[in-house]
């Protein structure tokens, strides 16, 4: 018997929606469609602290379209939760009450914890991690999750303040670019390697997990810039390579010569440096590249067998 559920991702520079059949039995997780609308939260609210008319007017639409779908498709339970830009806008809670007076939607904004939770929820329905301890890194538009794990088991998480929107808008606020990046993750690095250092003093990752759109496409730049296979991981020395090959390339060379959507061809670059920021102070040099993410974790989480 399998049942039909969506899960909507509010994020800092998308909202992302996955619908899928669930069952009791194998194949447990069928995903039947996945939608992304460009919606960059974060812009206003990392720049002003609060979601804009605008974006407001163009958030109603994208809910409307996903309520039109859940009932299209015969959703029997949604469940949308919004992340790093909601948290802290000023206006969250008018978002929220738009979003369920125009769609019926109710979006729960949860905590930096509860979103490593739920990645992590759906890394380890998707990877291996027996005997395995690894560091779960999701780059997200506003911030950046840093979960360490002991086989399938969650050992201790993190959110920091340091996603890859919210560093254009520090950086903008700034009058810097992109060449200034070191400044910015300096002052990231003091947090971050306290965080790291507690969890793998004398006991190192065996490797790194990536999660995240900005993950995936650079997944793909390894194939479409190095040609090399797989997409499914990438080594270190490979992300070095993928960085300088990309800050050669200006944003539009970016789109036109690379085909990167515009509202990933700025935000690659500072996700590439995050995560070869966070893989040097781990000491690693491979990151898996699973392709799930926070819908897949907020698809399981309506499941009976996401407990067991």
């Amino acid at each position: 018997m399998s049942r039909r559920v969506s899960a909507i991702d509010i994020g800092s520079n998308a909202i992302r929606m996955m619908v899928a059949d669930v069952s009791d039995t194998a194949p447990f997780l069928h995903i039947e469609k996945k939608y992304r609308a460009p919606v960059r939260l974060g812009h206003d609210v990392f720049m002003n602290g609060s979601i804009g008319p605008e974006t407001m007017e163009i958030a109603k639409a994208t809910f409307r379209k996903f309520a039109e779908t859940n009932r299209k498709l015969a959703v029997e339970k949604c469940r949308a939760v919004a992340t790093s830009a909601c948290r802290e806008a000023k206006n969250s809670k008018d978002f929220v009450k738009m979003v369920k007076d125009f769609s019926g939607i109710d979006i729960e904004v949860i905590d930096g914890t509860e979103e490593g939770r739920l990645i992590h929820l759906a890394v380890r329905k998707e990877v291996d991690l027996d005997n395995k301890k690894t560091m779960l890194i999701d780059i997200g538009g506003g911030s950046v999750e840093v979960t360490f794990s002991k086989g399938p088991k969650m050992l201790a998480t993190k959110s920091f303040p340091m996603g890859t929107v919210r560093i254009l808008e520090n950086l903008a606020k700034r009058k810097m670019n992109e060449a200034h990046l070191n400044i910015i993750m300096g002052e990231f690095l003091a947090e971050l390697g306290e965080h790291i250092y507690k969890n793998v003093d004398h006991d190192p990752v065996d490797f790194a997990i990536g999660t995240g759109g900005n993950l995936e496409c650079i997944g793909q730049l390894k194939v479409q810039l190095l040609k090399k296979t797989p997409n499914t991981f990438v080594t270190l020395a490979e992300l070095n390579e993928i960085i300088d090959k990309l800050k050669a390339l200006s944003i539009r060379d970016r789109i036109e010569k690379i085909g990167l959507r515009p509202d990933r061809a700025d935000v690659i670059v500072p996700a590439s440096v995050l995560v070869q920021t966070i893989m040097r102070q781990a000491e690693t040099e491979k990151i898996v590249i699973p392709a799930v993410g926070l819908r897949d974790g907020l698809i399981w989480s309506m499941t009976e067998s996401s407990s067991k």
